[in-house]
């Protein structure tokens, strides 16, 4: 069916194109909205609706080049995607790292003074925590813990530091 006498498309698009809104678009030259979606669809404006087609016609085209073997089919993918396989083939390695990091941590708190251990017991929580996080120690519904006793500690541990406060 020929358009109406006195409407030129490319008008039409040119208006689409500066206001982004097909509706409005429609509106600014007295047309059906549907008329203008149906043109926008037929001549492949680049709406948001043909966008997501032609996204989903390219991912079916560089999934079928895969397929048959095409290595050199790229494909773009938004950094959160990259991050997440990144972190999944680099899973092992990092476990086994964090793993030695939690030994090392542990035997430097073992040769602690108390006094030192009492300094550092915040780092130690949040050493245990990483521990309860990353290897889910304890399961699921206890937090990772981690006791100081304090009332071991003799008075003379604590004079090097009543002496600095005094000085």
């Amino acid at each position: 069916m020929p358009s109406p006498l006195g409407i030129d498309r490319e008008q039409v698009k040119s208006t689409y194109l500066s206001l982004g809104c097909l509706t409005l678009t429609a509106k600014a030259h007295g047309l059906k909205p549907a008329t203008v979606r149906q043109w926008a669809r037929r001549e492949e404006w680049p709406t948001s609706t043909n966008a997501l087609k032609s996204i989903e016609k390219g991912k079916a085209i560089l999934e079928d080049k895969r397929d048959r073997g095409h290595r050199d089919a790229v494909t773009v993918c938004h950094t959160s995607e990259v991050l997440e396989d990144h972190l999944a083939s680099n899973k092992k390695a990092f476990v086994t790292n964090m793993a030695s990091s939690l030994s090392r941590a542990s035997r430097a708190i073992d040769n602690m003074d108390d006094l030192s251990a009492l300094d550092m017991s915040r780092k130690m929580v949040d050493l245990a925590t990483a521990g309860k996080t990353i290897f889910n120690l304890g399961g699921d519904d206890s937090g990772a813990k981690l006791q100081l006793n304090v009332l071991t500690l003799s008075a003379e541990a604590f004079m090097p530091q009543i002496k600095a406060i005094n000085s």
